[in-house]
């Protein structure tokens, strides 16, 4: 299943980077787990409604086409997610496909610099 999701993500132009995170990429996952995926869009969608629902559009076409059940495949749009999460998937995920390493590079760069200014300061700081 993994190689036809890095196909999919490798055909699709409008994602730059795909990361699979949370059980199947620790390696613990049973077979009842989902595919938790998470991307980095080419193009910064504006409209916030669109970039809301883009991610979830995206997991329910791959899961259509994959023949998986909806609750089997989820969609993170990096860009846009909680840093804890983020950083979560930066941290811990596996990055499968990465068309743009400068996009890539960015990104996480920016994650890791909010995570260290908003979290690892305030943890240190006031416990």
């Amino acid at each position: 299943m993994i190689s036809e999701i890095i196909k999919k993500a490798s055909q699709q132009a409008d994602i730059a980077a795909l990361w699979l995170y949370g059980s199947r990429a620790k390696g613990n996952a049973t077979i009842k787990s989902d595919y938790d995926l998470a991307v980095i869009f080419s193009k910064y969608e504006h409209n916030p409604l669109e970039r809301r629902l883009r991610p979830e559009t995206l997991a329910l076409q791959w899961s259509d086409q994959l023949g998986l059940n909806t609750d089997q495949l989820s969609i993170l749009d990096l860009e846009v997610a909680p840093i804890p999460l983020a950083m979560e998937v930066i941290s811990t995920g596996k990055l499968l496909v990465n068309k743009d390493p400068a996009k890539e590079m960015f990104l996480t760069q920016k994650i890791m610099s909010k995570w260290e200014l908003d979290y690892q300061y305030h943890y240190r700081h006031y416990g």
